[in-house]
């Protein structure tokens, strides 16, 4: 099958902050041998090509795109991404995005299928059955053995923001090396980050988030880095804590201390990361979100 990953609602300028979702997708859909793609604005393959849409549809235009194409005379596959909880009003309650989520919506009911990267309860929107949980795993092609020295003690992966800028300064005040991404940088600097650092940190953004976020923990986990995630979920993305060492609010300036001064930080990530290559799987995983019958009829075509 040839997937295809429409991206004109990201705009060409934009796709540096989709890379954490497309590229784990895309290599695992490598890995099970079909063919993967990229395209903006008219680059829309017919049927049987799968068009995927990673949301943030504030724009409408792509959705409209959408029901034009369905409308037609000509058959097209479309499969939503999901990748943020559909419950975190910042997101979808956002007067700087007032549209998002009712464009969303939309697009739920003219896709074919969809998978969430976060498993959040699509199921009460008109055409959330056909979304699926899709659990990011490990992929061989995508592990990564740094040849750097680990001089960063710790890194913030993404925006700083008042939640996690009073970690920063308290661990800089204790003497540690600190960096962190920002959301801004593409991805051979971030990967250049992640291969000096010796803990990556996954603080959420804001309180009263529920999800751990997958593509974070999963591209310093490639990179053999040891990452430290707040300890907030309790659902099927829990078992990321396997890998990524639990940490609350108060207690994550004193562990990431104690780990990064131990000098025991590049021996933990090689452990997680070898624990998550032997028990996830990307490819597998796709696999899995792949139940719909839609699937069986786009092999046969």
């Amino acid at each position: 099958m040839r997937f295809h990953f429409l991206l004109t609602n990201h705009f060409r300028y934009g796709c540096f902050r989709i890379e954490d979702i497309c590229v784990p997708i895309a290599t695992g859909l490598g890995e099970l041998g079909h063919i993967v793609t990229y395209g903006f604005d008219d680059d829309v393959p017919p049927w049987p090509a799968v068009n995927l849409l990673v949301e943030n549809f504030n724009n409408p235009a792509v959705v409209d795109q959408m029901a034009r194409l369905k409308a037609g005379p000509q058959r097209y596959c479309f499969g939503v991404v999901g990748h943020e909880d559909i419950a975190d009003a910042a997101i979808f309650d956002n007067p700087s995005f007032p549209d998002r989520r009712r464009n969303l919506e939309r697009a739920l009911t003219l896709a074919d299928f969809g998978w969430t990267i976060v498993p959040c309860e699509y199921g009460a929107l008109a055409g959330g059955e056909r979304m699926r949980f899709l659990e990011f795993g490990y992929a061989r092609s995508l592990r990564h053995n740094a040849s750097l020295p680990r001089d960063i003690d710790v890194l913030f992966y993404g925006e700083l923001g008042g939640r996690r800028l009073p970690l920063f300064n308290a661990l800089v005040g204790r003497g540690l090396k600190v960096e962190a991404s920002f959301g801004l940088l593409p991805a051979f600097f971030v990967q250049d980050l992640i291969d000096r650092a010796k803990i990556v940190a996954d603080i959420g953004r804001a309180d009263g988030l529920r999800f751990l976020t997958p593509t974070r923990i999963c591209a310093a986990l490639h990179r053999g880095a040891t990452v430290m995630s707040e300890q907030i979920d309790r659902g099927p993305l829990a078992k990321l804590y396997r890998y990524a060492a639990p940490v609350t609010i108060d207690d994550f300036v004193e562990t990431a201390v104690a780990v990064a001064q131990s000098g025991r930080a590049p021996e933990i990530g090689q452990k997680a990361r070898e624990l998550f290559a032997v028990e996830t799987s990307m490819a597998a995983s796709l696999l899995r979100a792949m139940t719909l019958p839609l699937f069986a009829e786009l092999a046969a075509a």
